[in-house]
């Protein structure tokens, strides 16, 4: 029988009396109720057992007595015969989802018997819950339906469960899941056991009486007592009026009359948060990351399905230094004492296995993917949602490059993209895709670039980075013809491309070349390592660059460069400027030092949480904690647009004195939020870059000004009740608008200078020394890199024992470092012989002053 007849037979059996029956129970129960009048009367049906995945369910409310004659029979060797009702079931749900499909055929059945507006509420077929229904009886689609279940559950009522609303199948998953269940008792069992609120006076004597009070309500708001009208009032009524007023005013509370409403700002709850300090805010949303399944996690699983976990688990300890993984985008405490070295898998490399491209994947990816989008979301902050849409909007939509992140940052701008492209178009359906521009990636392995492609459609894979630096930009007497042509993009994104490279200047080759590929009329290029010292000092150095030669500033206009013909030259610097998380260009307060500083323990860096998804839980062997904190160090600069001149924004000693001011009192609720956070650009107020000391009574924040300066300032509760309220919710990165009491300067540790010398130039300079001192020459204690060849020459001025022990272990040094084993002896007796050649050196000196 087809449906259409079936629904046809059932229009004409159902009278308009049961139809408005069923249509009154659902608006006067609600949907709930409505399941619980369709299994209650219908007939129940034989329980069954069947198997689900791994585990077998006993299903059915008569199946308990059934299950425990089994029990019985299952202990013996002939089991009983059990019916298969398998393929019944099978057919139940599928009537169910034909039901579901079919809800406009229903619609137009119960036109004939009442309007739609009175039945539209209950034609929703799949509110009534009929999976729930049928499930108590014959059991769950699969064990996938059974799990969704239990953990909604979960998910909707907490740790404590309504009584009766898991089965008991469901409830020994549930138990097996998340431990004992836990039963939130009925509204009549529940005994107030609060003693009731005292009000208490001076009764003059020394003492307190009691005064009568009405109760307060459990909300905690405002008691109100509203004033009858007076033409209404006798006599006897007006002494409960009086005594009202009376009790309002001890609570502290107020008198309204019928229909005037309490004003917000006179609620307890305190103020609302402030405009500028929400424009402020250093943060995604929510503030914890939530990778998403269906583009970045899921992917990964299916590729990582095809492989071993333990032999994934295993090329990751190798790869990226153990365990805890403190090779990879892991941050460890420095407890952990773990050496800062770069991650030892690059996606710029060319040669990578398929276990360390899964490694990749796994151990890299989530870090990477966490730290990007947050950082992007900031740059999003700042630049405006116009930033993002012009790019959308472009012919070809925004181009992006992933220079390091081997697809992860185009994965977090995707992301980025999409919620914006969601509130252009509020109706666009979320599975829909969105004009994602032209998207390429860095990958020189095969292996990652086949796993990148599986996780990123419509990408271009580059297997090295294009070099701008060494290409004509006009034609030359030697090739006359047009130079070739670049490639520009909007945004680069290079995340921990800096640390593998060991030298200097080939790092600064490194951001011209990133910064040469930008589109010259705003680009953004993101750098980004990891939150530690030397990861710190990597951006710093490029942030000082990009000041020094690129980027135009008040004051600082060119700079001189040494031509090939040795002549020095003024280049012109171009428009620019730093997005996040700088809000000065000057000088960084925490890298007075160029390069790695010996000691350093303040750093700029920032922390994003994220959700490790299951198989970095697996590798890591976490059991309970399942989220991590990422720490970064970034800078965003954008190329070509300069906002302290178009839009006349103000950095500097004025910006900060004006910021400790603060803006709170600049604020006018009639012009509106808009208009108050125009007025004023986040980047010209300070930025906390530790994480904010929320004392009892103050706050207080370190502060990096766009004066460029480490200052520690200080919101108590008297300073203002907005600002300490504000404060109390400020996080680590947030910008700061509302000013404060006091301002020191920080003291920072900022480590000295690291010395350049190896060992082995350290012994040669003591060597010098010492020989200078045994013959008084002063000019031989100045040189310090006194070779071998030298202390040779001076044998013959010098005390000769003392100088073949300088030799040996200068010469048994430089064996060691080309990987020959000098044994534990041999070291410990060539210091003997240092001492003992120092000792008789100097008892000869004495001798001959003495004679």
């Amino acid at each position: 029988m087809s449906l259409s007849c079936r629904a046809a037979k059932s229009c004409r059996i159902c009278s308009p009396g049961a139809s408005q029956h069923i249509i009154q129970l659902s608006q006067r129960s609600g949907v709930r109720r409505f399941g619980s009048f369709i299994r209650n009367s219908r007939p129940a049906l034989p329980s069954t057992i069947y198997s689900e995945s791994k585990h077998a369910i006993i299903a059915g409310a008569s199946g308990r007595k059934w299950r425990q004659g089994k029990v019985r029979e299952l202990a013996t060797n002939t089991p009983p015969e059990v019916p298969d009702l398998t393929g019944r079931k099978e057919e139940i749900y599928t009537l169910i989802d034909t039901i579901h499909e079919h809800e406009d055929e229903l619609a137009e059945l119960f036109e004939d018997f009442l309007p739609f507006d009175e039945f539209s509420h209950i034609i929703d077929t799949r509110s009534w819950g009929m999976d729930d229904v049928f499930s108590a009886t014959i059991g769950h689609r699969n064990y996938e339906s059974l799990e969704n279940k239990v953990r909604n559950a979960r998910q909707q009522f907490g740790e404590y469960l309504p009584e009766d609303h898991l089965n008991e199948p469901e409830l020994e998953l549930y138990n097996r899941l998340y431990g004992e269940a836990l039963f939130r008792p009925a509204e009549s069992d529940v005994i107030d056991e609060r003693e009731p609120d005292i009000l208490l006076r001076d009764d003059g004597e020394g003492g307190y009486e009691e005064i009568d009070v009405p109760p307060v309500d459990a909300e905690g708001e405002i008691p109100v007592a509203y004033a009858m009208e007076q033409e209404i009032l006798d006599a006897d009524e007006e002494i409960p009026m009086n005594r009202a007023k009376q009790v309002a005013e001890r609570l502290g509370g107020i008198l309204l009359e019928p229909g005037s409403e309490v004003e917000e700002e006179e609620s307890e709850s305190g103020p609302r948060i402030h405009p500028l300090t929400a424009a402020g805010k250093y943060s995604t949303e929510p503030r914890t990351v939530f990778i998403p399944k269906d583009s970045v996690t899921g992917p990964i699983s299916v590729i990582l399905s095809n492989y071993s976990n333990k032999h994934i688990a295993e090329a990751a300890h190798k790869v990226f230094g153990g365990q805890r993984l403190p090779h990879s985008t892991t941050t460890l405490p420095p407890s952990a004492q773990i050496a800062q070295t770069p991650i030892p898998l690059s996606a710029s490399q060319h040669q990578m296995s398929d276990m360390e491209a899964n490694a990749y994947l796994a151990a890299l990816y989530p870090g990477i993917y966490a730290s990007t989008l947050s950082v992007l979301a900031e740059v999003r902050k700042r630049l405006g949602s116009k930033w993002l849409r012009d790019l959308m909007m472009q012919e070809t939509g925004p181009r992006v490059l992933d220079a390091g992140g081997s697809g992860a940052g185009i994965l977090a701008w995707r992301d980025v993209l999409r919620a914006e492209y969601e509130t252009m178009v509020p109706d666009h359906p979320k599975d829909a895709p969105i004009p994602t521009g032209k998207s390429t990636v860095l990958a020189g392995s095969d292996a990652l670039q086949m796993r990148a492609s599986i996780l990123l459609d419509n990408t271009t894979f580059l297997p090295r980075l294009p070099d701008y630096l060494h290409v004509r930009d006009s034609s030359t007497l030697d090739d006359e013809r047009a130079p070739p042509k670049r490639k520009q993009f909007d945004v680069i994104i290079a995340p921990h491309t800096l640390l593998e490279i060991d030298e200097d200047y080939l790092r600064k080759q490194h951001v011209k070349n990133l910064w040469t590929m930008l589109n010259p009329n705003g680009g953004v290029l993101i750098l980004l390592e990891k939150g530690r010292q030397k990861g710190f000092e990597a951006i710093a150095g490029a942030r000082e660059m990009l000041l020094e030669k690129h980027i135009a500033s008040p004051g600082s206009t060119e700079y001189e460069s040494l031509t090939e013909s040795g002549d020095q030259g003024s280049i012109q610097k171009e428009a620019g400027m730093i997005i996040a998380p700088c809000t000065n260009h000057g000088k960084c307060p925490m890298y007075h030092i160029h390069g790695h500083a010996k000691g350093r323990s303040d750093y700029c860096h920032f922390e994003q949480r994220y959700i490790r998804p299951p198989f970095l839980q697996r590798i890591v062997g976490a059991t309970d904690r399942n989220h991590e904190d990422v720490q970064f160090s970034y800078v965003a600069v954008q190329r070509g647009v300069d906002l302290r001149q178009t839009e006349s924004m103000v950095q500097g000693k004025a910006a900060t004195d004006a910021a400790f001011e603060g803006y709170e009192d600049s604020f006018s609720p009639e012009d509106g939020e808009s208009a108050q956070t125009s007025t004023i650009n986040p980047l010209s107020l300070p930025r906390t870059v530790l994480p904010p000391m929320k004392r009892r009574g103050h706050v207080i924040f370190d502060f990096c000004t766009p004066e460029g300066k480490i200052e520690r300032w200080t919101v108590p509760r008297s300073f203002s009740r907005q600002a300490y309220h504000d404060a109390r919710k400020a996080r680590w990165g947030d910008l700061w608008a509302l000013g404060a009491k006091t301002r020191i300067p920080r003291n920072l540790k900022l480590g000295s200078a690291a010395s350049t010398e190896s060992k082995k130039e350290r012994l040669q300079r003591r060597a010098a020394t010492k020989i200078a001192q045994m013959t008084g020459d002063e000019e031989a204690g100045d040189e310090l890199n006194l070779g071998l060849d030298e202390v040779e020459e001076r044998k013959g001025t010098a005390a000769p024992a003392l100088a073949n022990a300088l030799q040996n272990q200068a010469r048994s040094l430089e064996r060691r470092k080309k990987g020959h084993n000098i044994p534990t002896w041999k070291r410990h007796a060539d210091k003997k012989k240092i001492r003992q050649a120092v000792r008789k050196a100097s008892s000869n000196t004495a001798e001959e002053e003495f004679i």
